[in-house]
């Protein structure tokens, strides 16, 4: 067990052992801010509000570690996940400056060669993908034993924890956070990556509201806790999704193509349209669920969701993968009409930023998109109509109140 420091010297000392700052760091630090503080805290209390040390580097270094505050030329800022799935950290390399994702491969796997050498494979198929809608994985490399997949790092929040704040999101938004997520998954299909994981934790929105798919190629490496099925008897052994969105034929240990990703971002979208999976209760029951039920239409669970829809989100829920739709990018043509749909409260709620617009046309650029362009028009003269009729029926109020005014006027006369 490291020893805790307890003077401020001694975190200045661990700070150097750790190489979070340079020796010229530190040094201008304390002749600016004068004689160091006596006591441990206070001296990484300084070092934190100077901008030396992150939070979580001043908790490391004030419980006497030194070790782990870097992977390869990355230096650890900051630890942005963690679970059964490993850890994830934000981190900046040390000479460019650029903060990245770092991801590591769990203990457990790390051990298996095999294991190790799937990893490497799947990093460089994921390096591959280059799209809007896909986290960009840069570099895979090791550090003292440690493998670690290097990542874009993007400023958002995940979709479970929209939902957790939220309940449910409003029909239009969540159409276009499945339209960005299905854009992605049709450039990664049409380069031979499948994700098997696809599930709201795993779509990314940024502050420019564009969704970014995480870990695409990669989730079968990274157990999920709480609701990440058991290894599967596949002879891989790997996991093979999430009950709340597991496709039937993972759950059979079988083959698997990319119409599972789309089972699974149909289960996902069920989820923020009603703010509830599609099947509920024990473990066991979601998996038979998922094989021999049928999930209560999205309409019927919430009335605001246009039935069309809901039958759009029907089959990409089919439980034979012949019976859903055959590709992603006609999951985007399907879907398209509906990101105009209002909220509750008759505003629009769904967009697509210009650049996650430009992804999903290119993305249907093999499919007759006449329908898409129908809808939308359509709905575009819908609500001119209804706008022209509103402001016909102010205008007949209008004219009723006025000649209601006469007549008083004229009666009391």
């Amino acid at each position: 067990m490291p020893e805790a420091p307890l003077t401020g010297d001694a975190v200045l000392a661990l700070v150097r052992r750790a190489e979070i700052a340079d020796d010229d760091v530190l040094a201008g630090f304390v002749s600016r801010s004068g004689p160091v503080p006596p006591t441990a805290s206070d001296t990484a209390t300084r070092l934190v509000q100077a901008g030396i040390l992150t939070p979580f580097q001043a908790r490391l270094i004030l419980q006497g570690k030194h070790k782990g505050f870097k992977l390869g030329p990355y230096r650890i800022l900051n630890q942005i996940g963690a679970g059964g799935m490993g850890q994830v950290f934000l981190a900046e390399h040390v000479t460019m400056r650029r903060r990245i994702a770092l991801k590591v491969l769990p203990p457990k796997q790390a051990a298996d060669p095999a294991s190790v050498e799937r990893f490497y494979a799947e990093a460089r198929a994921a390096a591959a993908l280059d799209h809007p809608n896909v986290v960009h994985a840069y570099d895979v490399s090791c550090d003292k034993g440690t493998h670690f997949l290097v990542l874009e790092y993007i400023e958002g929040d995940t979709l479970d924890r929209a939902l957790a704040n939220s309940g449910r999101l409003p029909v239009g938004e969540a159409v276009s956070y499945a339209v960005q997520a299905a854009a992605g998954l049709q450039h990664a299909h049409d380069k031979g990556v499948a994700h098997r994981d696809i599930k709201p934790a795993n779509l990314l929105v940024g502050r420019d509201g564009i969704v970014k798919i995480l870990d695409l190629g990669l989730a079968q490496f990274f157990e999920d806790s709480g609701t990440k099925l058991a290894r599967s008897s596949s002879a891989s052994g790997v996991a093979m999704g999430t009950t709340d969105y597991v496709a039937p034929e993972q759950l059979l240990g079988g083959e698997t193509d990319h119409r599972s990703d789309i089972y699974n971002l149909g289960a996902t979208l069920y989820h923020l349209l009603t703010g509830q999976p599609p099947f509920v209760g024990t473990t066991a029951a979601k998996m038979v669920a998922h094989n021999l039920s049928a999930a209560t239409p999205a309409h019927e669970v919430c009335e605001d969701v246009p039935e069309a829809l809901s039958e759009i989100v029907g089959a990409m829920l089919s439980k034979d993968p012949a019976d859903r739709y055959q590709t992603a990018a006609e999951v985007v043509q399907a879907l398209m009409p509906f990101v105009s749909t209002p909220d509750r409260a008759g505003r629009r709620s769904g967009k697509l930023p210009p650049l996650a617009a430009a992804a999903v046309a290119e993305s249907t650029a093999s499919l007759d998109t006449r329908p898409i362009v129908a809808a939308v028009e359509a709905a575009r003269e819908l609500q001119k109509w209804k706008r022209r009729a509103l402001a016909g029926l102010v205008g007949t109020l209008a004219f009723g109140a006025a000649a209601a005014a006469l007549a008083v006027v004229a009666v009391t006369r």
